[in-house]
């Protein structure tokens, strides 16, 4: 039976794929790819720090910038969820 199971592929499954989530989570909030991802491959209770984490500044298709507030929402938003204004 341990035969089957490489130390590779238990490798990837506990240390890669996190960190594969981790990499485009902080590619989509506009953050260190490389630094989260190895940050998550190495502890991936921090793909829920990513997660919640705002980001940076705006990315295209992603998050955008309310001109009243300040506050990122997401990028489809007809309206901030914050301070209720239209956004166009």
């Amino acid at each position: 039976m341990t035969d089957f199971i490489k130390p590779a592929f238990v490798f990837f499954l506990f240390c890669g794929i996190p960190a594969a989530a981790g990499g485009w989570l902080a590619a989509n909030r506009a953050r260190s790819v490389i630094g989260w991802a190895l940050l998550c491959g190495l502890f991936p209770v921090f793909l829920l720090v990513i997660y919640f984490h705002k980001p940076l500044r705006e990315v295209e298709g992603k998050f955008r910038l309310c001109p009243n507030c300040r506050e990122f929402i997401k990028w489809r938003e007809p309206a901030c969820k914050y301070c209720q204004t239209p956004l166009p």
